[in-house]
């Protein structure tokens, strides 16, 4: 019997494709299919982070421009368990993570690189208890060990302060990869990290959850305030999530962006945050309008389309 979490979470995810991702336009693959050849990376992008798909592009696009060859997964059908897990379902979370990891041996990759930070943790649990002929590693530090190979097309000039997870070391890690990384851009000057061993592995729901919704907001305010004093005029977030609570906070004078972000503009291929943008429109009828020209090619009417923006971005806090 499938998990109504699972369910529920397929929908959320697919609702979102709906206002973020053109029918057609995935540089991704989405759905299971028999490998049409091998590859070098497998890169696994893994389910909320198209949520914020402009994240997924721009990953993919960095890639790209690396020369990298791989083959991208997102979305639902190569989830890590994560939903079952915390439903208590466990024996569908494993069935799923490992349906995932063996789909990414089917590519016969050298190596499988993870974006979602929570995938990494189930992932990397599930190759201690298997033989694997990959290696894994993280996003950040993928690319960290390759910043000299980027050849960057433009300067991003800004001052940045790193939103970062202490704590635990793979969070640390993916810290000092994120600056290394950032420093390689032309015009990047990292001016210091915001960070607090209160918060979790990283910024999302279940984590905010824990800590409990007020005393995140009074954190995340408290670092907001450091990056100002700092003389930050960018906010650096390290994941998805954390860049879904913590774009509301960004203005003319502080900037919140991923740096992922920050390289694609780097190197020529930006895409539009319309996450952070539906986040500070909370308005049903304006994010209806700017989304059209995706929503359109989903079949969905206008009325579906105001009925989804008022679900996900009208009366939430923070």
């Amino acid at each position: 019997m499938s998990n109504p979490d699972f369910i529920r979470h397929i929908g959320e995810i697919r609702d979102f494709e709906k206002l973020m991702v053109p029918a057609g336009r995935k540089p991704w693959i989405g759905f299971s299919a028999k490998p049409a050849h091998t590859v070098d990376v497998v890169l696994h992008l893994g389910c909320n982070i198209l949520r914020t798909a402009h994240l997924a592009y721009e990953v993919t696009g960095v890639f790209q421009a690396l020369g990298i060859d791989f083959v991208a997964f997102a979305g639902p059908q190569f989830c890590c368990g994560a939903v079952n897990e915390r439903a208590g379902d466990n024996e569908g979370s494993t069935r799923l993570s490992r349906t995932a990891a063996d789909r990414f041996a089917s590519y016969g990759p050298k190596q499988v690189v993870i974006w979602c930070p929570t995938c990494r943790l189930r992932f990397e649990a599930l190759m201690q208890t298997r033989v694997s002929r990959f290696s894994m590693s993280h996003v950040t530090a993928f690319l960290a060990e390759r910043a000299g190979q980027f050849s960057f097309r433009r300067e991003v000039p800004a001052r940045v302060a790193l939103h970062a997870h202490v704590g635990n070391p793979q969070g640390e890690m993916d810290a000092n990869a994120m600056i290394r990384l950032l420093q390689s851009v032309p015009g990047i000057e990292v001016v210091g990290d915001l960070t607090s061993l209160e918060l979790d592995y990283q910024c999302g729901p279940a984590s905010i959850a824990k800590l409990g919704s007020e005393k995140f907001l009074s954190i995340r305010a408290g670092l907001v305030k450091k990056a100002r004093e700092l003389g930050a005029d960018t906010l650096v977030t390290p994941y998805h999530s954390c860049q879904r609570e913590w774009c509301a906070v960004g203005d003319a004078r502080l900037a919140v962006r991923n740096y992922i972000s920050i390289v694609a503009e780097a190197l020529g291929c930006p895409q539009r945050d319309y996450f952070q943008e539906f986040k500070k429109l909370r308005d049903p009828d304006a994010i209806a309008a700017l989304s059209r020209p995706v929503w359109e090619t989903h079949g969905l009417s206008e009325a579906q389309a105001k009925e989804l923006a008022a679900k996900y971005f009208v009366s939430r806090k923070g």
